[in-house]
């Protein structure tokens, strides 16, 4: 009777069809790896375990802020929204990985299917993609593909042209990106490759579906290499770095800004910073004023990336059609550090970011209590925590895509929902949320 019950809620849950809001051309999420603890973040809390040195202020917007930690941002607050109704499912860091990027559980039978939510959206970009399109929809910075994080979530059973474009910023490679002393080289090869490669020159709509997807894939990347406006998309000015922070977050979300700019068909862009999984030295190794490493040089990155991103889009008339998150895969454990002085994996409170494409800033959504343990105010018309599945619907809903919608003959022959109603033991009617922009 239970689990007839649950499969007829889960079924109509899926079955309803959503009404996209369609305010973002781009989303830009900034993948906090590792888990930050919001306590010293967005909800920041104070206790005998945290040092003085953090500089706690209450903002005009009305919350404690860490100022220390995070001076630049106050100056974006009004753009901002605070999250702290949030909760995760999931403490392991692979498994929360893999939640925050396809808005899934982990399910054994079919991950090598499922898609992750930024190939979803660069699937549903095909239906309108543009002949001047040069970008690739989903793009992938910095992404720490160690085994403790799982591994970066792709494309699953959707074609290839709906997997990642992936770089990553620390080594400084770009190795698609020609130099014009290199075109005419380049373009020889790619002649005398297409010439030999017979196989790819015949195919044909019956032809295996494998060597079509990598055709495609390989024209697609051919073109972004041809365009001469991919070379304006990657640089860098040494002044713009340095207001980034001169970091490979920095130098990443920089190129993220660059590529929302050139309105080039880049629809999600996902960029990891990674560091944030603080089992031990929370603090640095000073606690006196000059603090480092720990939070301290984690917030003071992400300060100086993000509030140069919101600024720039603001200031380039992008920011209303560009959904700005920033959030990991869970929280950290409240109350007193632990003897290695860091906290540990939590998922009953975290805390995320969110702004532009019609959010309204300058307020917190939300409440946990005096330890940031436990929410206890929901903010929301849902009145329960919101998920990562939440998200995932609001971005879809942002990009015009129906977080309802199902991919039909999959190799499980099981439907894939773009944002599914079964989580852990629960079926819950997840969706928009609204009061994001109220």
């Amino acid at each position: 009777m239970l689990l007839s019950r649950r499969t007829a809620l889960q079924m109509a849950f899926a079955g309803k069809k959503a009404e996209p809001r369609g305010s973002a051309d781009c989303v830009i999420f900034l993948n906090l790896q590792g888990g930050p603890p919001q306590m010293d973040t967005w909800d920041v809390k104070e206790g005998k375990w945290a040092p003085e040195n953090r500089d706690v202020v209450t903002v005009k917007q009305g919350y404690q802020f860490p100022r220390a930690l995070m001076p630049k941002m106050i100056e974006r607050l009004d753009d901002v929204l605070m999250v702290r109704s949030m909760e995760a499912w999931e403490t392991v860091h692979s498994r929360g990985q893999y939640y925050l990027q396809t808005g899934h559980a982990v399910s054994p039978a079919r991950v090598k299917e499922s898609p992750s939510m930024g190939s979803v959206i660069a699937y549903e970009a095909a239906k309108t993609r543009k002949e001047s399109d040069y970008l690739p929809p989903f793009v992938s910075m910095n992404y720490e593909a160690s085994t403790m994080y799982g591994p970066l979530i792709r494309e699953g059973c959707l074609p290839a042209d709906a997997s990642p474009l992936t770089l990553d910023l620390a080594s400084g490679s770009l190795p698609f990106l020609l130099e014009d002393s290199e075109k005419e080289r380049f373009a020889k090869r790619w002649a005398a490759l297409m010439d030999m490669d017979a196989a790819r020159n015949g195919l044909k709509a019956d032809s295996p579906q494998e060597m079509r997807q990598f055709a495609s894939f390989a024209r697609a990347v051919e073109k972004m290499m041809r365009n001469p406006q991919v070379k304006q998309v990657l640089a860098m000015k040494p002044e713009e770095k340095q207001a980034y922070g001169g970091t490979p977050f920095g130098d990443a979300c920089l190129l993220a800004r660059n590529m929302a700019a050139a309105r080039a068909g880049a629809k999600f862009i996902m960029v990891t910073q990674p560091g944030w999984d603080l089992h031990g030295n929370l603090y640095g190794k000073d606690l006196g004023k000059s603090a480092t490493g720990g939070v301290y040089k984690l917030a003071k990155d992400l300060d100086a990336a993000m509030s140069a991103l919101l600024f720039d889009l603001k200031r380039m008339g992008l920011l209303d059609r560009t959904l700005v998150i920033a959030m990991g895969e869970f929280g950290r454990t409240p109350g007193e550090l632990t003897s290695l002085a860091g906290r540990e994996h939590y998922a009953k409170a975290m805390v995320a970011a969110f702004a532009g494409a019609g959010v309204k800033g300058g307020r917190v959504m939300g409440a946990t209590d005096a330890e940031a343990a436990n929410v206890t105010d929901f903010g929301w018309k849902k009145k329960r925590p919101i998920y990562i599945e939440d998200v995932c619907a609001t971005v879809y809903s942002v990009l015009g895509i129906d977080a309802n919608s199902r991919i039909r003959n999959t190799p499980s022959g099981r439907d894939f929902v773009y944002v599914d109603p079964a989580a852990g033991t629960r079926v819950i009617d997840f969706g928009e949320v609204s009061e994001f922009f109220a």
